[in-house]
């Protein structure tokens, strides 16, 4: 029998390649192993997003959050999730921790960034948000956020840059910041 954490890789790989029925089935078998881990709470979460279900995606985020509150980029997603279930002031908190204590630089000016869009700072928001890619290194984060600069600038994104044509899981993208050993 496989463990959590390699259940957690295939999940990973099955998402990347669009089967998402066999994700699902990969993040419950490892949360039937070990229910109190993280990166499969995030991961299984991030699903939920990729598929629609965003309540379920905000729950997962906010469970992984409690079982681990220095994931980064779990807050950043929860965040982004709060924002789309127009929980303006929740995605406030969540940038805000993350404008103070994320370790990743580049989360830390896309966190300031975000709070520079809810206090309707666009022009702040767009220089934080060119320092952020200057030291982003994930490369899905990376693209997504050059998609939001390029709509509060109005412009074309590149579409040479294959970090940015590449294509991503919705929210499981930023997966290099949890992988497991």
């Amino acid at each position: 029998m496989l463990d959590a954490t390699e259940y957690l890789h295939l999940a990973i790989h099955a998402s990347q390649n669009g089967n998402h029925h066999a994700a699902l089935n990969y993040l419950n078998t490892a949360l039937e192993q070990q229910p109190d881990n993280a990166a499969v709470r995030y991961f299984l979460a991030a699903e939920h997003a990729e598929l629609g279900l965003i309540d379920r995606a905000h729950a997962g985020m906010t469970q992984a959050l409690e079982l681990d509150p220095r994931m980064d980029i779990a807050r950043f997603q929860l965040g982004l999730l709060n924002l789309q279930l127009q929980k303006v002031e929740e995605a406030r908190t969540a940038f805000d921790h993350l404008q103070s204590h994320a370790q990743d630089t580049s989360l830390k000016w896309f966190a300031t960034a975000y709070l520079d869009l809810l206090n309707e700072q666009p022009d702040s928001a767009i220089d934080k948000l060119t320092r952020g890619l200057a030291e982003c290194v994930n490369p899905a984060m990376k693209a997504d956020m050059t998609r939001v600069l390029a709509s509060l600038t109005n412009t074309a994104v590149p579409a040479k840059d294959d970090t940015i044509t590449k294509p991503s899981v919705f929210l499981g993208a930023y997966r290099d910041n949890l992988e497991t050993p």
